[in-house]
Order: C-alpha cells, then sequence, then structure tokens
C-alpha cells in the first residue's frame, strides 16, 4: 500500500486498520501513531482525543463505501435483486480481503463500533446510527425504484423493508465474524431475495439467475 506523505491521512488510515482489526478500545494513540509513522503533536494538531479521530475515520469510510459500493452498484439502472445480490458479493469479497491480510474475518466496521460502544460513547452511536441511515436510505430508493420499474408489487413497505435488510446485513455480518467465514455472508443474497419476494416480486423474468 502506498503512504501518503500527509500525517492525517496515515493517522486515518492507521486507525482504519488497526480500530478495525482490533477494535477501538484496544488501539492507543501511540499505537496510532506508531502505525503512522507520526509523532503525538502530528496527531493532536489534527484531533484533540482519540474519539475526533475516529469519527473523522467513519466519515473517511463512508465516503470510501459510497465511493466504490454504493453508487457503482445503486446508482444503476440494474433490476433491484440484481443490486442487492451484486451487494452482498461485494461485502464478501471485502470480508474475504480482510481474511487474508489479518488471517481473521474483522466483520463491518460500523456494527464493531456500535456494539462495542453504543452503551460508553453517545456521540460515537450518534455517528454510526446516522451512517446506518444513510446505507438503509440506499436500500429504501433501491426498492423505491424496483416498485416503479414493476419489479416489486406496489404495496411493498419500502422503508420497512430496507429496515429488515439492514438488519439482515449486519447479522450476517457478525455470523461470518464469530465463524470467521467470509462466505456466510453470500447467504445475505439469499435471504435478502427471500425477503424481497415474500413482500412481491412483480416481474419473475427479471429476477437475476
Amino acid at each position: 500500500m502506498v503512504r501518503s506523505s500527509n500525517s492525517r491521512e496515515r493517522l486515518l488510515e492507521a486507525a482504519d486498520a488497526l480500530m478495525y482489526a482490533r477494535g477501538y478500545e484496544a488501539v492507543s494513540v501511540a499505537d496510532l501513531c506508531e502505525a503512522a509513522d507520526a509523532r503525538k503533536g502530528s496527531f493532536y494538531h489534527w484531533w484533540p482525543s482519540k474519539r475526533d479521530l475516529a469519527l473523522a475515520m467513519i466519515d473517511r469510510a463512508w465516503q470510501r463505501n459510497l465511493e466504490f459500493v454504493f453508487e457503482p452498484i445503486f446508482d444503476t439502472d440494474d433490476p433491484v435483486l440484481e443490486k442487492f445480490t451484486n451487494y452482498a458479493d461485494r461485502l464478501a469479497d471485502g470480508l474475504i480481503e480482510s481474511l487474508k491480510s489479518t488471517g481473521h474475518v474483522a466483520g463491518c466496521r460500523y456494527g464493531n463500533f456500535a456494539v462495542e460502544l453504543s452503551t460508553r460513547d453517545s456521540v460515537i452511536r450518534e455517528k454510526v446510527a446516522a451512517t446506518f441511515q444513510k446505507i438503509a436510505a440506499y436500500f429504501e430508493q433501491a426498492i423505491r425504484d424496483g416498485i416503479r420499474a414493476g419489479e416489486l408489487a406496489d404495496d411493498v413497505d419500502a422503508e420497512d423493508t430496507a429496515t429488515a435488510i439492514l438488519s439482515l446485513m449486519e447479522g450476517h455480518m457478525v455470523l461470518a465474524k464469530a465463524q470467521n467465514d467470509p462466505e456466510a455472508l453470500r447467504r445475505l443474497a439469499r435471504d435478502t431475495v427471500r425477503l424481497l419476494v415474500g413482500n412481491g416480486y412483480a416481474n419473475e423474468k427479471r429476477r437475476p439467475h
């Protein structure tokens, strides 16, 4: 990996890698500075605390997810089931990469923060909740587009179904992490299809094979 010459970017990269692999509490400012080849003075020049760095890292992770996952998959004219199948495959591929690089399945960055810190840090909890809302909004829009295209029945509740798919995603992420098996996430595509079909898939011929 090419390292940035900018200490702020290097620290963000270090936070993303270390907090994703180890968790928030297990990573110290000293750990971050060592991994980023940065002085503590540089760290505190950019952020007053580790929490502030974590918040910036969550924003950075979302922007990358937006650019490399959500926009390429959901900002398309693909059928709704194809979008969600492609999404599940992309997540599984990402977990495979984390397994190769760290030896274990790291799960979902946002879910990891939620599980570890939600009862102890309301600021991070709110940041994670807002990020989940952004993900659900993409799901909801895809479902609404599917309804308009005649792929889903017009009585499907887009908001509730999007929340259900988000819950499926996080549940499968936890199982993949517990089983150390990224392929477990492939079940997300199967279960999402079942959920959408159960809610009324109007045009069988457009279902991806």
